[in-house]
């Protein structure tokens, strides 16, 4: 807020807002939970005191994710709990010089995991007959379109020079192993799909398997096309001759009938990853100017297409990108540059957003708005003020949802309103690009997030003031795009397809690579004006912004009159592959500068026109050439930095050349009525969660995709991507200089792999108990996989006692339990750590750390509806007779409880039990903390003095709330010796009896005669 400046007498008055609800600080020792999450940042502990604020952090809890559901149980009783949200990281390792992440993404069309748990290729209809070799690809669906009624969506993105149509790209669709994607056509090929041998071997020289190049009905404006999926085995809900339509007003649409569910591709045969919608009012499908042979029939048109890249399958060149390869480890979304006006004719960088939530959830979760632009008057301060809005992805200008909202931001670096002060720039982050041991968490930048969605990224430029101070806000670059287009130097178009047909009368080879070698992607639909209505009616409307429009743009003389958000939007936040050292990447950008190679334009800033600036907003203006406040209807935003010649107002009043320009910084920025039209929106994109989207369970980083991995060498053995990431999580965790736990528990994960790793970190650290999840074995002696398979206690007994677990810093528990989804209200099967967590929360809330977390008292688990399998005496025998705690409920009690509190320690010892451990791990901290105080004291013997006279009270203060029954303190002379003196050490030692728990009690009922004595 800016100072008061007083120049007459009187009295001024200003508000200021401190009645937001203050942070709760969080309280105690936290316990550490390591899942997955609905968002938030990645391989990051982050800290809270409260479930509303891990909700704000990472999300709510959504009925099949165990980590939330465990920290909900947790802040029930607890104020510290310390979560890590993993995604995917492939090997974790460093990334290969390629820029490849081992075992990282996936690869579209490799083979995915069968029903017996390996690899393998999909099958047609069950059988094994399937082609060796045959991997799905990459298709980039299609048609030949042209501008309509006018429109100027195409040419003003500098696609349609001329009257023929331009190939744009409307779809990604990916397909499984042993599927090849063709167009039905109405030339020579035959569009029965292909399922032998020889109709792969032949498919792309003339074969009876469809064409790259598809006929388009355009009767009755249905632009209906027909794809075939070659190879895949036909369902009643899945065919594998589909009809669809690149309309997007039809119930044919492609984006709304073809599958976009990963985890179904075989099913499917086909995943649509993304479309962009074109609406019949600015754009129509036709071969004008492409195709000059006849039609089969009427109406019938070859203007669909379907291309992959022109290198072979999953390969990349210096000049071709590699649209299959995406095998990258999560990634976080950005925003282009904001920019400048210009200055010596250039646009200057000014700062970038990023998202702070990692993974694809950030890519549609918000969008910006940058508004209230306005320079200054004030001659000894030169920098103007501006407001950044991080606002809902699915709102609409006219019913904005801020989620948070900056007024009154300065790019002055001294500014008590400095953007990054304000916002935060503070990036805190887990470096995997360095060598194995120099892996660790790292934290760049000045100033603390402010914000709950964004940090700013500031150009160095600014920082060091060699941007003009007059520098504000106007536009930004060209967000990334997805490279389709062009022609490398001499070289191939970087699509290609099977354009082969018959010959003579109406052959196929009217349609060339030529026509073919331009296909791009619909450009970004910016803000037309920002007006509503027709002739009369029209009206400009004060709260839509310029750049990114999100709501449909569906009609060419009111492109603002659709209400509501467009689905297609989040196709341009898209995480594509950008990760390519040395050969190109599918995802371009921040290629200012950057010439052409051949045809294909590299320059983020100039393909399809993307800059964006404010600067190209034609207006029109008065007398005193500023603009015009009631003519804001007829502001146009000129893509291709050309004027209108003529601009036409509701009144009836025309502007041409004399009396209108462009927006002008040096002009309009200190123009008050203009202030509300200086705005505009833009998006963050790149998002990507690092994970096989095609596996349910790798998606879902269950324990069942460690399992796997473990198993098969070829999908990652030790390496594999999901066993890596709960081991580079568990490292986080173990780092004690980054983070404090008592208590450490990564709910659903059972396999010895990730939880003896567990187990070696805490007691590494010497300070934290594991809640372990052990594996389960069903009737037939096999690992419980799935929900159809039947518990059995006594092989899951056998299992836990071969692995010969030896260790007082982790304690078991069997079996899963039955509870309520706090967020969706079902009923859910989870891991025992997690009703165990809250046990442990609801035990150090009503006594201390060292009572016993069991029992009807402070083992009660209230939030448990049941077992899932029912223990009798046997069972609990059993059980503890190999260290693992049963929850179980009685006949004559209700409720479930936990009963028992063992360590997997195997030898008897006081060791061997939950509070007797936990005893100890907190006289540990606590006599560390006082340690602490005495570094760098002088080492005499009046220092040891103090130093035990500093213990003893912990002590005293503990064996009066019971944990220990009898203790000694002995630091002095006789503990430190000269030559400890002489190495600055001390030394001492600390003897303790811990108070035990009572578990068992055996009880003689005496029947005695009437009249003895008793």
């Amino acid at each position: 807020m800016a100072e008061l400046t007083f120049k007459s007498p009187g009295v001024s008055t200003r508000e200021i807002d401190l009645s937001g609800p203050a942070n709760v600080t969080p309280q105690g020792t936290p316990a550490g939970v390591i899942g997955m999450a609905q968002k938030g940042r990645a391989f990051i502990p982050i800290t809270l005191a409260r479930y509303q604020d891990f909700v704000a952090e990472f999300g709510q809890t959504d009925g099949e994710k165990f980590g939330p559901l465990a920290m909900y149980e947790w802040f029930r009783n607890a104020q510290a709990g310390t979560y890590i949200r993993t995604l995917g990281v492939g090997d974790g390792l460093k990334r290969e010089s390629s820029g490849r992440v081992n075992n990282a993404g996936f690869v579209v069309g490799s083979e995915q995991v069968q029903a017996n748990g390996q690899l393998g290729q999909n099958t047609f209809a069950g059988s094994t007959a399937v082609v060796p070799g045959v991997l799905g690809r990459t298709y980039f669906l299609g048609a030949f379109m042209s501008e309509s009624n006018g429109s100027r969506v195409f040419s003003d993105a500098g696609i349609q020079t001329s009257l023929s149509a331009s190939a744009i790209i409307r779809g990604v669709v990916m397909v499984p192993s042993g599927v090849v994607l063709g167009l039905s056509s109405s030339y020579s090929e035959n569009n029965t799909p292909a399922n032998a041998n020889a109709a792969y071997a032949n498919f792309g020289v003339g074969s009876n398997a469809g064409a790259s190049l598809g006929t388009v009905n355009i009767n009755n404006g249905q632009s209906n096309f027909v794809m075939i999926l070659n190879g895949h085995a036909p369902t009643d809900e899945f065919p594998n001759v589909i009809t669809a339509s690149f309309d997007p007003n039809s119930a044919q649409y492609f984006g709304r009938i073809l599958n976009s569910d990963p985890t179904r591709v075989e099913k499917a045969g086909h995943y649509l990853y993304t479309n962009w919608d074109v609406y019949p009012s600015l754009a129509v499908v036709t071969s004008s100017g492409v195709q000059t042979a006849g039609t089969t029939a009427s109406g019938l048109i070859e203007a669909a297409f379907a291309l992959t890249g022109s290198q072979a399958r999953n390969t990349g060149t210096a000049s071709v990108p590699n649209y299959e390869g995406f095998e990258d480890r999560y990634r976080t979304a950005f925003s282009p540059y904001v920019t400048s006006q210009k200055f010596g004719g250039k646009p200057k960088n000014l700062f970038r957003i990023h998202a702070l939530d990692d993974g694809a959830v950030a890519n549609s979760l918000f969008k910006v708005t940058i508004e209230n632009i306005a320079a200054t008057k004030n001659e000894n301060s030169p920098f103007g003020t501006f407001d950044l809005l991080v606002r809902d992805f699915s709102d609409t200008d006219e019913d904005q949802v801020a989620l948070e909202s900056f007024r009154g931001l300065s790019l002055d670096p001294s500014s008590d309103r400095y953007i990054s002060r304000i916002i935060g720039d503070r990036h805190a982050y887990y470096d995997f690009d360095q060598k194995t041991g120099a892996q660790k968490l790292r934290i760049d930048g000045n100033f603390a997030n402010v914000s709950k969605y964004v940090r700013v990224e500031i150009d160095p430029s600014v920082e060091s003031l060699s941007v003009d101070a007059s520098a504000l806000p106007t536009g930004f670059r060209g967000p990334h795009f997805v490279l389709t287009a062009g022609t490398p130097a001499g070289g191939v178009p970087l699509l290609t397809g099977h354009l082969t047909g018959s010959t003579g009368a109406g052959a196929l080879h009217d349609v060339t690579f030529s026509d073919l070698a331009n296909a791009q992607v619909a450009p970004i639909p910016y803000r037309l004006n920002v007006a509503k209505g027709t002739g009369l009616s029209k009206k400009p409307i004060a709260n839509l912004t310029w750049g990114v429009q999100f709501e449909v743009q569906d009609k060419l003389d009111d492109p603002n009159g659709t209400v509501g958000p467009d689905l297609s939007r989040p196709s341009y936040t898209k995480y594509f592959p950008r990760w390519a050292v040395g050969n190109r990447s599918v995802h371009t950008g921040d290629t200012v500068g950057t010439p052409n190679d051949g045809t294909v334009v590299l320059n983020s800033d100039l393909f399809q026109n993307n800059l964006f600036s404010l600067e190209n907003v034609q207006v029109a203006t008065g007398s005193d050439d500023r603009p015009l406040s009631k003519y804001w209807d007829v502001a146009s935003y000129r893509r291709n930095s050309t004027k209108l010649t003529v601009l036409s107002a509701s009144d009836g009043t025309v502007f041409d050349d004399t009396n209108t320009r462009f927006l002008d910084p040096s002009k309009d920025f200190d123009h008050l009525p203009s202030r509300k039209w200086l705005k505009f929106s833009f998006f963050v994109q790149g998002g990507f969660d690092g994970v096989n989207v095609f596996d349910t369970e790798k998606s879902k980083m269950t324990d069942l995709a460690v399992r796997r991995e473990f198993d098969d060498a070829n999908q990652g053995g030790q390496n594999g991507p999901t066993l890596r990431s709960y081991r580079k999580a568990v490292d986080v965790m173990a780092e004690k200089a980054d983070v404090d736990i008592q208590l450490l528990a990564i709910p659903g994960l059972r396999h010895p792999e990730v939880t003896n790793y567990a187990i070696e970190a805490v007691e590494n650290r010497f300070d934290a108990l594991f809640l372990m999840d052990i594996e389960e074995k069903d009737q037939m002696n096999t690992f419980i996989t799935g929900s159809g398979q039947l518990p059995s206690v006594s092989y899951t007994v056998n299992t836990v006692a071969d692995r010969n677990l030896d260790t007082s810093f982790a304690a078991a528990y069997y079996p899963d339990v039955v509870m309520q989804d706090p967020a969706t209200l079902t009923n859910v099967v989870v891991p025992p750590s997690v009703a165990v967590l809250g046990a442990f929360a609801l035990n150090d809330t009503v006594a201390y750390p060292w009572f016993a977390p069991a029992g009807f008292t402070r083992g009660a688990l209230a939030r448990v509806i049941e077992t899932q399998v029912k223990l009798n005496r046997s069972n609990l025998d059993d059980l503890y007779e190999v260290d693992v705690n049963p929850l179980v409920a009685f006949a004559d009690t209700p409720g479930v409880v936990v009963f028992g509190q063992k360590t997997m320690l195997a030898a008897q010892s006081a060791l061997d039990r939950v509070n007797v451990r936990r005893l100890l791990i907190e006289i540990r901290r606590r006599v560390r903390r006082i340690a602490n105080t005495f570094i760098f004291e002088p080492n005499r013997a009046e220092t040891l003095n103090r130093f035990s006279a500093a213990v003893n009270p912990v002590l005293q203060q503990i064996q009066s709330q019971r944990g220990v029954s009898r203790f000694k303190v002995q630091i002095d002379t006789t503990t430190t010796t000269q030559a400890d003196v002489e190495n600055n050490t001390i030394r001492g030692k600390i003897y303790v009896q811990p108070t035990r728990s009572l578990e068992f009690v055996s009880l003689d009922f005496v029947v005695t005669n009437a009249g003895a004595a008793i």
